[in-house]
C-alpha cells in the first residue's frame, strides 16, 4: 500500500511539472520567449541620418593633436573613401603591437594611452584606435560590440565558461555606411539595422550586435559589467533571436 501511495504522488508530481512546461494549447514552452523583438531598437540610438554627429569623439576616443600629427606625417591626409580607410587601417595594424591581456584591458585605456605604448590589447582597443583616427580625419565612425552566436549556445548549455565576441566599426563614406573589421576587411553592402552579422568563415554561426557608440565608454556609461551582463542576457535568451540569424550573407572585401 505504501508503494502505491508513493507511485501515485510521483505520477501527480510529474503531471504538474509537465503542465508547467506547456502553454494553454498544450505545446512545450521550455524555451518560451518573453522578448518582443518589435520593441527592440537595433540601431541602439544611433542617428544614421546625421553621420556628422559621429565626427565628435567621446572621452575615451579623443585623440590628441600630437598623435594625429604622428599618423598624418606617416600617411598624409587620407581620402574619404575605401582607399583612405585602408591606408589608416593598415598603418595602425603595422605600427601597433598586440599584447594579449585576456580581456582584462577591454574598455580600460584611452586612445592616447594606447598610442603612448603603441599597443592594443584585443579587438576593443584596436577598434578604438581605428575609429578614433578615422574620425579625426573627417570620417564618421561608430564602434559596435557583438556576441558570437555559437558561443551563446555553448555558454547557455554550460559547456564553456569563457566569453567570445568581437568589436568592429561602422564607417560612413560615399553616402553609405560600411562595416569595417580590425583586420582591414570590410562589407560594402551593409545593413546597419540588422543585428546579425555573417562572417568570412561560413562554418561559423556569425555575430550578434548588442551595443553601439562612439567608443566603449559611451555605450557602457560607466558600467564596468556592461559587456558581461549583455552577453549573458543574449546567451540566456538566444532562442528569442533565432529568427534573425542567417538573415544576411555578407561579402567581405580586402
Amino acid at each position: 500500500m505504501r508503494v502505491f501511495r508513493f507511485s501515485f504522488f510521483l505520477i501527480i508530481l510529474v503531471l504538474l511539472i509537465s503542465n508547467c512546461c506547456r502553454d494553454e494549447d498544450g505545446s512545450r514552452n521550455v524555451d518560451k520567449c518573453n522578448i518582443n523583438l518589435d520593441t527592440l531598437d537595433f540601431t541602439f540610438g544611433i542617428d544614421y541620418n546625421y553621420p556628422e554627429k559621429y565626427l565628435v569623439p567621446g572621452e575615451q576616443s579623443d585623440l590628441s593633436s600630437e598623435n594625429l600629427e604622428l599618423v598624418q606625417n606617416a600617411i598624409g591626409i587620407p581620402t574619404a573613401d575605401i582607399d583612405g580607410i585602408m591606408k589608416v587601417c593598415h598603418w595602425i595594424n603595422q605600427n601597433f603591437t598586440f599584447v594579449d591581456a585576456g580581456g582584462n584591458k577591454a574598455g580600460v585605456n584611452t586612445v592616447d594611452e594606447l598610442f603612448e605604448v603603441q599597443t592594443f590589447y584585443g579587438c576593443h582597443s584596436l577598434a578604438l584606435i581605428i575609429s578614433s583616427v578615422l574620425r579625426e580625419f573627417g570620417i564618421p565612425t561608430i564602434m559596435i560590440e557583438t556576441a558570437d552566436v555559437q558561443w551563446g549556445y555553448d555558454y547557455r548549455s554550460r559547456s564553456i565558461e569563457y566569453f567570445a565576441g568581437h568589436v568592429m566599426s561602422e564607417v560612413y563614406i560615399k553616402n553609405a555606411w560600411i562595416l569595417l573589421d580590425n583586420n582591414c576587411t570590410y562589407v560594402k553592402e551593409y545593413d546597419y539595422v540588422n543585428p546579425y552579422i555573417s562572417v568570412i568563415n561560413s562554418d561559423e554561426k556569425g555575430l550578434f550586435v548588442f551595443a553601439k557608440g562612439v567608443d566603449v565608454w559611451d555605450y557602457r556609461d560607466a558600467n564596468d559589467s556592461f559587456t558581461y551582463e549583455k552577453m549573458v542576457d543574449f546567451s540566456n535568451n538566444i532562442h528569442c533571436y533565432e529568427d534573425l540569424f542567417y538573415t544576411v550573407d555578407y561579402v567581405w572585401n580586402d
